[in-house]
């Protein structure tokens, strides 16, 4: 079975706060190029603390492109180091 999340991984540097809002936003362009209904449908995500991390479910079109939203989102404003992001088949935080 293929992996269909991706698990971020945050330096000290990125609070759960802005880890939050970072989310939002690309949630918020997500409804912009697919629209909210689908949006609300196919978009699944959690975030921890202690660590700061997340988990996006990136088995939909919208899945990945709050990813990838996110990963662009967090190397223009925190940097390239500071996030790992890696693949996993299961929905493990």
């Amino acid at each position: 079975m293929p992996a269909t999340f991706c698990k971020f991984t945050f330096t000290e540097k990125v609070s759960k706060a802005f880890l939050d809002d970072a989310i939002a936003c690309a949630v918020f362009f997500a409804e912009y190029a697919f629209g909210k209904a689908r949006v609300r449908i196919d978009t699944a995500y959690a975030t921890a603390d202690d660590p700061p991390r997340c988990l996006i479910d990136t088995s939909s079109d919208v899945g990945r492109f709050i990813a990838e939203e996110l990963a662009e989102t967090m190397m223009k404003l925190k940097g390239e180091r500071s996030f790992d992001v890696t693949k996993v088949d299961q929905w493990k935080l």
